[in-house]
């Protein structure tokens, strides 16, 4: 049978502080923006968009979403989050180990306390 659905192309976040969220996407985590329209911000994600829209009834984050971002280079994304003032919750953890390869997994949060993960592939 065909896969139906090919993949996931946009993800949303609804937040009550869009100028601060947009912020934290686009100059910590370097997703570029794409273009603003209806209230929308859409940035570039690796093959996915990230959409920040504002709601004023946006509801605190409840962990039942987890954002997990691959780093093109595992050393410098975390040199580069901890310069900019990332406080990541605890040391990388390895979740599998393939030859002289880990792939590694380290949690954060963003600006509202949304659950954020670094997961990826580190030579070891």
């Amino acid at each position: 049978m065909d896969q139906a659905i090919k993949g996931v192309c946009q993800i949303g976040i609804a937040t009550a502080k869009p100028a601060e969220i947009i912020a934290f996407y686009r100059d910590v985590l370097g997703f570029p923006v794409l273009f603003d329209a209806g209230g929308m911000t859409f940035m570039r994600a690796g093959a996915t968009s990230l959409m920040i829209g504002a709601t004023p009834d946006a509801k605190p984050p409840s962990g039942d979403v987890i954002l997990y971002f691959e780093p093109a280079d595992w050393d410098a994304a975390n040199a580069k989050l901890e310069a900019a003032g990332v406080v990541f919750s605890r040391d990388a953890m390895v979740v599998q180990r393939d030859g002289s390869r880990e792939h590694l997994l380290r949690s954060f949060a963003d600006p509202e306390g949304r659950p954020v993960y670094l997961l990826g592939w580190r030579n070891a």
